[in-house]
């Protein structure tokens, strides 16, 4: 781990930290903070905040048992169609942002999500979709139409989920590491994502987390300890900073984390809670972040990284659909 310390004039400072993702995994991250940040204030530490260092139990099955599922968040992402390789479009000048949905912008989409179930979808939704589940669809629809390929354009959404407790029996609370797995939305193509209702899209993501069962995750184990070289599984969600291209996810794909549950703001060192936590390096085209709001007032913040000719396309797209949709509810209640 490196810390970078940085004072500024104004009388304010950054902690950046750089982590190992093979290590340690968003919840472990914020675990080690905010124990950190409590022995710099002097307390003490209870029984329950210690961590568990015992990696050995998630290791596979001995001897390895063949993959029971077909493990499609392995598999190459779509490409561009007409294209048969990704460097071009890899070597294309990218730019990121950070945009804010208020509590009011998130509770439209969930209404506007959860009011229209779509008769497409195999899975029968049983209770409301999430707000990271309809944020996340709203901005991968976006992402889409802001770059306008053709409507039988293939496209999928990676997801880092977290397997603590979908393991069975699960993980210990304290488990310090990174048990999290990849997972991607079966694929679709952009016709769809855009003409059928929101949730289309929020039924795609919750199909793929919710494909993450114990029996699932430990097929995934086995899968991963089968390979004689797993680098080329790592490349979909680790960062590669010393490298002067930066991975490709494959446009027109997306991968959308969330830290909307992680208790960054609660670490304080003992000069008051934190204004802000975000990414610190945000290098592939779209790669974003879903992330709880600094405020706590329900509002969120969303960190993305696009191709620049898209960048202003999306953002006027992404807020205008949302007002429409507001201005939609005021008139009816009126």
């Amino acid at each position: 781990m490196l810390v970078q310390v940085t004072r500024f004039s104004c009388g304010g400072l950054c902690v950046g930290t750089a982590m190992s993702h093979t290590v340690v995994d968003g919840w472990s991250a914020a675990k080690f903070f905010n124990a950190w940040t409590k022995l710099a204030r002097g307390d003490e530490l209870e029984a329950n905040e210690m961590p568990f260092h015992d990696r050995t139990i998630l290791r596979s099955s001995e001897p390895l048992l063949p993959p029971r599922f077909e493990h499609i968040e392995f598999t190459k992402p779509p490409l561009l169609l007409g294209h048969t390789d990704a460097k071009e479009q890899q070597m294309k000048e990218t730019c990121d942002t950070i945009l804010k949905v208020t509590k009011e912008q998130v509770e439209g989409l969930r209404k506007k999500a959860n009011e229209i179930p779509h008769q497409d979808m195999e899975m029968v939704v049983t209770r409301p979709y999430s707000r990271y589940e309809v944020v996340a669809s709203h901005l991968w629809r976006c992402i889409c139409k802001a770059r306008a390929s053709d409507n039988s354009q293939p496209t999928r959404v990676s997801v880092a989920v977290d397997i603590r407790s979908r393991l069975n029996p699960s993980l210990p609370a304290g488990y310090f590491g990174n048990a999290t797995l990849l997972t991607v939305t079966s694929t679709c193509v952009h016709g769809d994502l855009l003409s059928k209702p929101l949730s289309y899209a929020a039924g795609k993501l919750r199909e793929a987390i919710e494909r993450m069962t114990d029996e699932y995750v430990r097929s995934a184990l086995d899968f991963i300890a089968g390979q004689e070289d797993v680098s080329t599984l790592r490349g979909g969600f680790h960062i590669r900073a010393y490298t002067k291209t930066p991975n490709f996810l494959g446009n027109p794909n997306v991968s959308i984390g969330s830290w909307i549950n992680l208790p960054f703001y609660d670490m304080d060192y003992g000069w008051g809670k934190p204004i802000y936590i975000g990414p610190g390096l945000l290098n592939d085209d779209g790669k974003s972040f879903i992330m709880s709001s600094p405020t706590a007032d329900g509002s969120l913040l969303i960190a993305l990284r696009l191709q620049t000719e898209y960048m202003d396309s999306f953002k006027k797209i992404f807020y205008e659909s949302i007002d429409i949709d507001f201005i939609k509810a005021i008139s009816k209640i009126w």
